[in-house]
Formats: C-alpha cells, sequence, structure tokens
C-alpha cells in the first residue's frame, strides 16, 4: 500500500516525515513523477484550485496528497535543494521551506539506461521536503514532496511494486529529456503498470501517447523488460482516456501534454 512504501522509505527515522506519515489519516494518495529534475510544476497542475481554472471535459479524480519525484541527477557539482529558491519568474515561486534527509536508497545505476552510469552527489540519496508554492493564478500553497534520486524504472521495480505501493497519478513529462539527467528510455514501460499501482490519472507529453517515442528509446524500453520483468506488458494505450489538454510551452516542450483518465477496469484491477 501507499503508506507501506513511504514508511519503507522513511526507515528508522524520527523527523518531520515520520510525524507526517503519523498524523496522515489512511492510505495517502500519490503523485509519483518520474525523470522530474527541477521541475515542480505538477504541484501546480495537480493543485485542486486548478480544475477550477482550466475544467476537464470529465471529472478529475481526488488530488494527490503527496508529491513523489524520482530521477538519478547525476551533477555532481549540483546545488540544487541546497538554496530555498526553487523557480521564480513574474507569475510563480517555488521555494523550499523545510527538507529532511532520509535513508539512502541503493538502487542500480545501469549504463544501458542511463547518459552517466556513475551518477552524481545525490544519486542514491533520499529527502523529505515542504514546497510552498506561490501563483498568481492559484494562490500560495504548501504541499510535502518525497524526491529519491534513483533511475524510475530499477526504483519502481525494486521498491514500488515489491511495497504494492499506489500511485494515484503517473507524471511521464520529458521523460529521460534533459529535466533532469537525461536516459536512454521514453518511458513507454510505464503503460504497463497502471493496473498494478491502480493509478486514476495518466499525464503526458507527446512522446509516448502519440508519436509513441524513437527508436533507440524504445530499444532502451526493450532492454528494461530484460532487467526488470515486472514492468512487462504490452504497452496499450487505448486503456487511456483524454480529459484535459495543454500546449507545450505551458509545460513540457516535448509536446502537448494531456491528462488521461485510466478506464475503471484498467484502475481496480491489480
Amino acid at each position: 500500500m501507499s503508506r507501506r512504501l513511504l514508511q519503507r522509505l522513511n526507515g528508522l527515522n524520527r523527523g518531520s516525515f515520520n510525524t507526517w506519515l503519523k498524523a496522515f489519516q489512511g492510505e495517502p494518495r500519490i503523485a509519483w513523477y518520474p525523470s522530474a529534475g527541477r521541475d515542480f510544476r505538477d504541484l501546480l497542475f495537480l493543485n485542486s484550485q486548478y480544475s477550477t481554472v482550466s475544467p476537464s471535459i470529465e471529472p478529475e479524480p481526488a488530488p494527490p496528497d503527496i508529491f513523489l519525484h524520482t530521477d538519478y541527477y547525476p551533477w555532481s557539482s549540483s546545488s540544487f535543494l541546497d538554496e530555498p529558491t526553487i523557480y521564480e519568474d513574474s507569475r510563480t515561486s517555488v521555494s523550499l521551506q523545510m527538507i529532511e534527509e532520509l535513508p539512502r536508497c541503493y538502487i542500480p545505476l545501469n549504463s544501458t539506461l542511463v547518459h552517466f552510469p556513475k551518477g552524481g552527489s545525490k544519486t542514491g540519496r533520499v529527502f523529505f521536503l515542504e514546497i510552498e508554492v506561490k501563483s498568481r493564478m492559484l494562490g500560495t500553497f504548501t504541499r510535502p514532496v518525497v524526491y529519491a534520486f534513483a533511475e524510475n524504472a530499477a526504483f519502481c521495480s525494486k521498491l514500488i511494486i515489491p511495497e504494492h505501493g499506489r500511485m494515484s497519478h503517473i507524471i511521464h513529462v520529458r521523460y529521460g529529456g534533459g529535466c533532469g539527467g537525461g536516459g536512454n528510455s521514453d518511458g513507454a514501460w510505464l503503460i504497463n503498470i497502471f493496473r498494478k499501482v491502480k493509478c486514476e490519472l495518466f499525464i503526458s507529453d507527446d512522446h509516448i501517447t502519440a508519436t509513441r517515442g524513437l527508436i533507440d528509446k524504445r530499444k532502451a524500453d526493450e532492454y528494461i523488460y530484460e532487467l526488470y520483468p515486472n514492468l512487462h506488458g504490452a504497452e496499450d494505450i487505448s486503456q487511456l482516456n483524454p480529459i484535459r489538454t495543454i500546449p507545450s510551452e505551458s509545460w513540457s516542450g516535448h509536446g502537448d501534454v494531456t491528462w488521461n483518465l485510466l478506464r475503471p477496469e484498467s484502475a481496480s484491477i491489480g
């Protein structure tokens, strides 16, 4: 379950994340953003107020309670998360209000899947964050984020699926495209885990829902299935029901971004 996965990431820590877990009643709804890099726009677009500003053609699932970001982030000299201000422009600011380091996550980096197999100074580290967003459109709000600096497929295969983690939302934006460290996969394997993680909403740019990815990236996904058989599947995009699309420049830069509801049978079978 979601709580079980989050408790695994917290380990024996008795800090802020442990306090959050104890205070939260029930199973937290997790939005997972693999290959997140420095991007926290998922906190904006999955804010409940955004649906008021930009209505979808069908009702959206309930918003997430916590955000899970993963990226192996290889830069050895990175100052990411070392300063309070993460992002700021005339309309939006994203700032770090609190950071707590959790136990390290020992997940392998495979040279076939990543551009920099040695990783960087943050690779393998896990943090609990409180992120404040100030938006001219949506107001000011704070959201909890767990950031695991790990390769996405390995993290899913070795932690999310074995711990029966439920990801109510999955974000596939600029996957392997430079928001973080870059990789050789286009993330098409994510389509195969919807049922396993009880996904309700899949947000994706055009990489796999339209163009189906570049040939070299597809070969990397084939190798993912050899490494991690529990991620294998038919990559069936017919289970996706688009309910909102925003232009590329609003988020991705890699194509228009679409909110896709999972058809009920896809979200409920596991």
